[in-house]
């Protein structure tokens, strides 16, 4: 028989043992039914989420151009083409006959002329032979660009664009590296020179230069970004900076109308 003397604290030692024993418990299963929620909660939102796009469904190109434009892939309900994309290449591709070396960004809409067929380093005076070529690739390009353009569509029956997509804007761009010019404006008015030659023999000199947009706009123009955009991938002194670039604007369309293949795939 255990005796407790008077004043004696063991029962509540006793006590107090059990009830950190009973507190601890507690806590555990609160922070345990916590994490639970939490873990319903985030569960919850994934279900919510798109699928991770693939390669595919994000548009990577293959070796003919980089960049994209292609679908979201085959185990999906619908087939989604990037309209720019889509031009892109069809320019592009009428380009190639005369310029092998041209490469075009799918994503970006942008197509880059080689800066060593059309002028001398640190020149903006176009080569004797660019001249030439430059006309040889309008006269592709005024019937190409007639499927793309509001004022040229309607002479034209162009099976090519069934979705009707119209450019709104062409820049043309130019670009060096960044060695530095001692010329008075330096890399950034090489580089705007080199645009408005390329856009004389190009479009001015052309029957490219009567092409409207939708607001009865000339469909050209011209900008300049010296050094500061080089390509991806390269040093800023690398030569194949020194490029003129054409990039193309869509005009602006509700989504319903500009995207193809909205409509779920019917069972079979």
């Amino acid at each position: 028989m255990k005796w407790l003397l008077a004043g004696s604290r063991e029962p509540a030692i006793e006590l107090q043992g059990e009830h950190s024993y009973l507190a601890s418990t507690a806590d555990l299963l609160v922070g345990l039914l916590f994490v639970f929620i939490i873990m319903v909660a985030f569960l919850a939102l994934q279900s919510q989420l798109p699928p991770e796009p693939t390669g595919q469904q994000q548009g990577l190109a293959g070796p003919e151009f980089p960049g994209g434009s292609g679908g979201f892939g085959p185990n999906t309900d619908v087939d989604v083409k990037d309209p720019r994309g889509e031009v892109t290449k069809a320019i592009a591709k009428s380009m190639k006959s005369t310029f092998p070396a041209i490469q075009a960004d799918l994503a970006s809409g942008v197509i880059s002329l080689p800066e060593d067929v059309l002028f001398d380093v640190g020149k903006s005076v176009l080569k004797a032979g660019a001249h030439s070529k430059l006309g040889d690739v309008a006269g592709i390009l005024s019937g190409v660009l007639s499927c793309y353009v509001v004022s040229e569509k309607s002479k034209f029956a162009c099976a090519h664009n069934p979705e009707q997509h119209a450019i709104e804007t062409i820049f043309v761009e130019g670009h060096t590296d960044n060695r530095p010019m001692a010329a008075p404006g330096g890399n950034m008015k090489l580089a705007l020179d080199r645009a408005v030659s390329v856009g004389q023999a190009l479009v001015e000199q052309t029957a490219l230069g009567s092409y409207r947009n939708g607001q009865s706009q000339s469909i050209f123009s011209y900008s300049a970004y010296a050094d500061t955009r080089p390509l991806k991938g390269t040093d800023p002194s690398d030569g194949r900076n020194r490029r003129v670039d054409l990039r193309l604007v869509l005009e602006y369309r509700p989504p319903q109308q500009t995207l193809t293949g909205l409509a779920p795939a019917q069972d079979k």
